[in-house]
Parts: structure tokens; sequence; C-alpha cells
């Protein structure tokens, strides 16, 4: 095996580990608040999540809004070449000159 195998390999593994962690995560609280009642039990499962919670939105809010500003970023640009190319020389103030 090459090293870029090896290591598509770990990244698998590593994300199959984190997918099965969280799944059985929200399977466990479904199944809590499903069969359970009481606030207090809700109360206590709600802030045992609350790290995570915190802990999703700092993993993907950082990377997510950079990605969207890359996009508003590339659509703003597109529209500006529109714009550059969609003028003619009249709408610029300039007098078309014929030798």
């Amino acid at each position: 095996m090459n090293p870029e195998e090896e290591e598509a390999g770990e990244k698998a593994a590593m994300w199959t580990y984190v997918g099965v962690l969280v799944a059985f995560k929200i399977v466990t609280a479904i199944f809590i608040l499903y069969y359970t009642h009481a606030f207090a039990a809700i109360a206590i499962l709600l802030l045992l999540h609350l790290p995570w919670v915190v802990g999703a939105v700092a993993l993907f809010g950082a990377p997510g809004t950079y990605w969207l500003r890359l996009v508003r970023v590339r659509a703003r640009r597109k529209e500006l070449i529109r714009q550059e190319f969609l003028q003619s020389p009249a709408d610029k103030g300039i007098r078309p000159h014929f030798p």
C-alpha cells in the first residue's frame, strides 16, 4: 500500500468511529427522552449533550462560515464580470472615436 491509500484508510476508520459514536449518542438520547417523562431527566440529558452541541458548532461553524463567504464572493465576482461586459461605450460616458 502506498502512503495515500493508508492515509485514506485511516481517515475512513476515524470518520466511521466518530459516526458510530454520534449515532449511538443520538439513539440513546431518543430512547431516554421517549421512555422517561420526568423533567429532571430531560434537563440532565440536555446538559450532558451541551458540550457536544458547542463542539459541533465550533467544529463546523468556522469552515461553514468561510465556505459561505467564499460562495458569496464568487457570485459577486461573477456578477461584476457579467456587468463589465454588458456595458456599451455610451453607458460609460465614452464617445466612440472612429478615424
